[in-house]
């Protein structure tokens, strides 16, 4: 996604590639990007101490939980003394929640499938972008595809959404952004330098019919028009709060990252890919509650005969009225902040 909101569908896309259609955006699109002024932000670099541990208590049991986000600066060096004393004094590491969407049939069936999936990003019926979205769009579309990805031709031919993809992932790397899943590679090696009990979250959502979900999705007409239109007219704007994300991140500014600015654009293109048809059908809808509950389930068991643990959270999914620190809030726990004594 990871995240539970717009990276758990992007994999599930690239996967199965199992979404269906979904309604009709009502978002006004934002101005044109030429016209809405943008400051380059630069990304912080060396040694950098990190958002610092939100500690959750109850009774005598106390659950470290730290906010990981990707991107990071590439060259920041996350100063991880806080997370090591941490795992030094706990009994078990509870790992960030992943998903796993799979095909339910067999080994023979998963091959069957394969040739059903050649071409899925692609526009149905040979449609390029030019014959997909209206002419203003699609202009501003070249300028900034011009900038970042350059004159590849083949991405002319996506589904919107996938352009879009692929648009950012090019974007990111040319911001000095990158460090994808360092945070939880480093903090798995502190838990083993220790020999902490590390505990998977995984919740897998198992798809009867991957075939006719793939053929489904071939068919139809994604209305993630919306999607592909906000992050055109907003890449410059997205990228500079990523990376002042980025940088709240490693300087340790909690207020900085409560602050989310991407909200719209990740609710449009979720949306497009989670809102109706096929993808209602096998629950891709529900993922993010359950992922949710479960990663609460793993917690209340830890909490219960751990005196002390320690756990990764996407920081997206750790704040928010709807966040898992407020679920926490809400069964009763005791939740401080790492700028609660500021």
């Amino acid at each position: 996604m990871t995240t539970t909101r717009l990276l758990l569908a992007l994999p599930f896309l690239f996967g199965l590639a199992d979404a269906g259609s979904a309604r009709a955006q009502t978002t006004t699109p934002p101005a044109p990007a030429s016209s809405v002024p943008t400051l380059e932000t630069v990304t912080v670099s060396g040694v950098q101490p990190g958002p610092g541990l939100w500690k959750v208590t109850r009774g005598e049991h106390t659950l470290l939980i730290l906010g990981s986000l990707s991107p990071l600066p590439q060259n920041m060096t996350w100063k991880s003394d806080d997370i090591d004393d941490a795992l030094a004094h706990s009994s078990e590491l509870i790992l960030p929640p992943k998903v796993e969407i799979k095909p339910n049939v067999g080994f023979f069936g998963k091959l069957a499938l394969l040739p059903s999936l050649i071409g899925v990003r692609n526009a149905p019926d040979g449609a390029t972008l030019k014959d997909t979205v209206p002419p203003d769009v699609y202009a501003r579309w070249l300028t900034v595809k011009t900038r970042y990805i350059g004159d590849d031709r083949s991405v002319e031919r996506y589904r919107p959404i996938f352009a879009v993809v692929e648009l950012y992932k090019n974007a990111v790397k040319k911001t000095g952004l990158g460090k994808a899943g360092v945070i939880t590679r480093t903090v798995v090696a502190i838990a083993t330098k220790y020999n902490v009990k590390q505990t998977p979250v995984q919740y897998t959502l198992m798809v009867d019919d991957p075939r006719k979900a793939v053929k489904e999705f071939k068919r139809s007409t994604l209305d993630d028009l919306s999607c592909f239109t906000l992050s055109v007219d907003n890449i410059d704007a997205q990228l500079a709060d990523m990376t002042r994300r980025g940088n709240a991140w490693a300087t340790g500014d909690i207020a900085a990252l409560r602050d989310d600015r991407t909200a719209k654009q990740r609710a449009a293109c979720l949306d497009a890919v989670t809102d109706g048809g096929v993808a209602q059908r096998i629950g891709l809808t529900d993922i993010p509650k359950a992922v949710r509950n479960a990663w609460l389930a793993v917690v209340d068991t830890a909490m219960a005969h751990d005196t002390q643990a320690v756990a990764i959270v996407p920081i997206e999914d750790l704040l928010g009225d709807d966040g898992y620190l407020a679920a926490l809030k809400a069964k009763g726990y005791k939740v401080e902040a790492p700028d609660d004594g500021d």
